[in-house]
């Protein structure tokens, strides 16, 4: 005997759910590339905003600490301007003090090479030129007068006499004399003292 359940089901094979059809499979895939490239683009974009900012905060800092160094180029040159002008002035006060101790020096040299029976009349020097004008006891006195003032290391050598007068002052014989030479060292002076005389008395 056959049994045959009319009631049951026969179950097929379970049909496939498909997101999108065969037809829209192009149309998806297409979207899809578009929405990637979207984002590809969007993120591209960003990054070279972030970019930019970038350099333009390098561009200002840069630029700031041009403007910085400009100023401090513009400090140190009038630094520099400024240290020359003290180096100038301190330069000029020693020469001054030269000029003004070479007299004092003539002077002293001059001083301390008389010898004993020889008086001065004029000391008077004019640039580089020195002249002086004496009397003397005897020509020994005036020959260890310009020997003395040879040796000083003042005068350039040789110092030359120019004139010896024997006169007469007051009854007594003497020799009227006249030296010159061409100073030297701290005596030299730096510029022209023309008419400067210094006169030790007759």
């Amino acid at each position: 005997m056959i049994k045959v359940n009319l009631i049951a089901e026969t179950r097929g094979a379970e049909v496939r759910r498909e997101w999108v059809s065969r037809e829209q499979r192009p149309a998806a895939l297409g979207l899809a590339l578009l929405l990637v490239t979207g984002v590809g683009v969007t993120g591209w974009w960003w990054y070279l905003r972030q970019e930019r900012a970038a350099v333009e905060a390098s561009i200002v800092t840069a630029e700031s600490e041009l403007v910085r160094l400009r100023e401090a180029a513009v400090l140190v040159e009038r630094a520099s301007q400024r240290k020359a002008e003290l180096s100038e002035r301190l330069s000029l006060i020693e020469r001054l003090r030269t000029a003004k101790r070479g007299p004092v020096d003539l002077i002293e040299t001059v001083s301390v090479s008389i010898p004993e029976g020889l008086w001065l009349l004029e000391v008077k020097q004019t640039g580089a030129n020195v002249q002086v004008d004496g009397r003397a006891m005897s020509l020994t006195a005036v020959t260890d007068f310009a020997a003395r003032l040879q040796t000083s290391g003042l005068f350039k050598h040789p110092i030359e006499i120019v004139t010896t007068v024997a006169e007469t002052f007051e009854q007594v014989e003497v020799v009227r004399f006249v030296m010159r030479a061409e100073a030297v060292g701290s005596i030299a002076p730096i510029a022209d003292a023309a008419g400067a005389a210094v006169r030790p008395g007759a």
